[in-house]
């Protein structure tokens, strides 16, 4: 009988790796050119002006139209490149004027819709050199090249990046902003290219624009902020630099609140070979996130809720959770950088490891340098009761902003007591580095109430030619983190309080340290893409928690060994039909109480431009300790729908057979589950 379990399984592989490998072998019968799309807009014969650029000589400007649910839109195209490296070329270079820029397969009507053929002969324009314009120069300046609706997204785009210190994207779209001729956005455009490139560490294009600025607007709104900036980076070496306004002034209030409302139901019903079926789960979960953002001439207020709702229809009580996960009110002070936030809180700086209920505060000292404070108390999200009013903190993290052009760097402390117990005291870095094709992570959390490391972390990713990528994460920390209340693990005691009773304070510091053990966790990866449809990804992770110590009545805890996860996939692109996803992958896993063996087929395709699906089929060979072993088959299919770009509704449904054997008696148990809900978008 066993024997026609293993084919069962082996067959239902089978059929899913058939479908895929249908895609795999299928080869492409036809030649077909690329184009970029350079903008696109809403509407029928709209007036394009394509740019003049000498990069574009030689190649032609074709109107596509798309037509879509909510009506017909219009692309802005450039072709024809013969293959798809010619055209990620050429994309990198459009993207100074279009930073949107993206390729597609050639239409096959785009001869006939071409509006413009850059000639090859393009010479650049002679600028005059003058100290001002006069407002009839102004007018006389190439008109804008892009729609009313584009410069509003470029530079609703330029601002939010802006404002979130991503200056790499910042900089393309305000680049793009101002090379695309005169319009509503070009004064301050290229006052913001200023001070994005300042903010970057590229002192001297900052300086460049500024005196651009002060050249095209002597009289303009913002002369005053960009004499002042530029007086600074000009006088650096010479004096400590001057404090700077770091934006411009908001003509109008602006309101805006977006988010998202979703529930999900949540079924699985078990069975054990003849026994009758159990249902084990039964939830409604609902989620909702909103934020309200009101941006005036001086200030921005930001107003967050984010809270689910658990109801649970298999408790006979206590059968409703609900928890606030984010509660916070944020105010900014748009001149001067500097901000507060009050309210129910996470931060991923400064060494806030948890989410906290109080107040953190920042003071922008200068463009590149910024003291933050906070306060309050750690929150146990998981508990309904989720404040530990025995727990306060206080921390402070200064930021350095970037240097040297890549890197960003944070210093931090951070103090805890429980009640009026030394809890956690720690001090510690943050280090970022980012360019075109390396990113670096790196923390380290010194403990100084216990001279011990909680956490030293380094994550770094590589993009190499040849669409290779390579990426390491190494993660060494306590489990848990090391604190003093540490030591009620395992005890009767609640709390230190109860504690102190018994036991005396370097008691208490030392059953701190024997509950907490030593985690460290390796993983080493890569990808290599093997042409236009396939992918080829592998990694690998090493874990290792070590053993605790016995004391103080409770059982040490043994160590897990080192734990191994091997793991490989080859994925595949347009295999059956466009913009489908097909993986094929193995996984291995060697820890101390079992080893898997994971055979894996995914694959998702979308039905039409709003409806996709996502079958997938996973085999397990699991040998545990003794003689038991367990075989475990498992088939999901997905599948979810947008509607209008606002509401997207999800199905799920499933089942697993595991078949185990111990001793030669077998047992055989299931599982069939299914997830409902929406997801709707404001």
């Amino acid at each position: 009988m066993q024997r026609y379990k293993y084919v069962n399984y082996l067959l239902y592989i089978s059929i899913l790796l058939n479908l895929l490998g249908t895609g795999l072998v299928k080869a492409a019968n036809t030649t077909k050119t690329y184009s970029l799309v350079l903008a696109s807009a809403s509407g029928t014969n709209l007036k394009w002006t394509p740019s003049k650029n000498q990069m574009f000589s030689g190649r032609s400007f074709y109107i596509e139209k798309i037509k879509r649910i909510s009506g017909v839109r219009e692309r802005l195209n450039l072709g024809f490149f013969s293959n798809r490296e010619q055209a990620m070329s050429m994309q990198k270079k459009a993207r100074k004027i279009y930073p949107g820029a993206w390729i597609i397969k050639t239409p096959a009507n785009a001869t006939k819709s071409i509006i413009y053929t850059a000639s090859s002969s393009v010479k650049k324009p002679k600028t005059k050199k003058s100290a001002s314009l006069s407002d009839k120069q102004l007018k006389k300046t190439k008109p804008a090249t892009l729609r009313d609706k584009q410069l509003d997204k470029f530079m609703l785009r330029a601002k939010t990046d802006f404002k979130n210190k991503k200056y790499s994207s910042a900089i393309r779209y305000l680049k793009a902003l101002v090379n695309t001729g005169n319009h509503k956005y070009s004064e301050e455009a290229l006052e913001l290219l200023g001070l994005a490139r300042q903010r970057k560490g590229q002192k001297s294009h900052a300086v460049a624009n500024y005196e651009k600025y002060l050249k095209l607007y002597p009289d303009g709104q913002g002369s005053d902020r960009v004499s002042q900036r530029l007086a600074g980076l000009l006088t650096a070496a010479s004096g400590p630099r001057k404090k700077i306004k770091l934006e411009t002034v908001l003509k109008e209030s602006q309101i805006d609140t977006h988010g998202s409302l979703s529930q999900f139901y949540r079924s699985n019903t078990a069975k054990i070979d003849n026994t009758p079926s159990i249902k084990t789960l039964s939830q409604l979960i609902t989620f909702i996130d909103v934020t309200t953002q009101h941006r005036s001439s001086n200030f921005d207020h930001q107003y967050q809720f984010t809270t689910d709702h658990i109801y649970d229809f298999i408790k006979d009580e206590d059968n409703s959770e609900f928890r606030f996960i984010e509660t916070y009110y944020e105010l900014s002070h748009r001149k001067t950088g500097s901000s507060g936030r009050l309210g129910r809180q996470t931060l991923r700086i400064g060494g806030m490891l948890n989410r906290f209920d109080g107040i953190t505060a920042g003071y922008q000292i200068t463009a590149d340098m910024r003291l933050n404070i906070h306060a309050g108390h750690p929150v146990e999200i998981d508990n309904k009761s989720s404040i530990n009013t025995d727990k306060t903190f206080y921390g402070l993290t200064y930021e350095t902003g970037t240097f040297l052009n890549n890197w960003n760097m944070n210093l931090f402390y951070f103090d805890q007591k429980y009640n009026d117990f030394k809890d956690r005291s720690s001090i510690g870095t943050e280090v970022y580095y980012r360019d075109i094709k390396k990113s670096l992570f790196g923390m380290v959390d010194y403990n100084l109430l216990y001279d011990e490391i909680n956490i030293l972390q380094l994550n770094a990713n590589i993009l190499m030619d040849q669409g290779r990528t390579a990426h390491i994460n190494a993660f060494m920390r306590k489990a848990p983190v090391l604190s003093s209340s540490n030591a009620l693990i395992g005890r009767q005691e609640t709390s230190l309080d109860a504690l102190i009773n018994t036991l005396n304070i370097e008691q208490i510091y030392q059953l701190a340290e024997d509950r907490t053990a030593n985690s460290q966790t390796i993983t080493a990866g890569g990808s290599q893409r093997l042409n236009l449809k396939y992918q080829l990804t592998a990694d690998l992770t090493l874990s290792k928690t070590d053993a605790t110590i016995a004391s103080g009545g409770v059982a040490a805890i043994p160590g897990t060994g080192t734990d191994y996860f091997i793991g490989t996939q080859l994925v595949g692109n347009n295999l059956l039909v466009k913009r489908d996803t097909g993986v094929l992958g193995i996984r291995y896993s060697n820890t101390e109480p079992s080893k898997v063996i994971s055979l894996i087929a995914n694959s998702r395709f979308p039905i039409n431009r709003d409806w996709r699906i996502n079958p997938r089929l996973q085999f397990d060979i699991k040998n545990l300790s003794g003689s038991r072993s367990q075989n475990k088959v498992r088939a999901i299919i997905r599948t979810d729908y947008t509607y209008i770009n606002k509401v997207r509704f999800d199905f799920e449904i499933g089942y697993d057979q595991t078949d185990e054997d111990n001793s030669g008696e077998s047992l055989t148990s299931n599982n069939l589950f299914f997830t409902l809900g929406y997801r709707w978008n404001f």
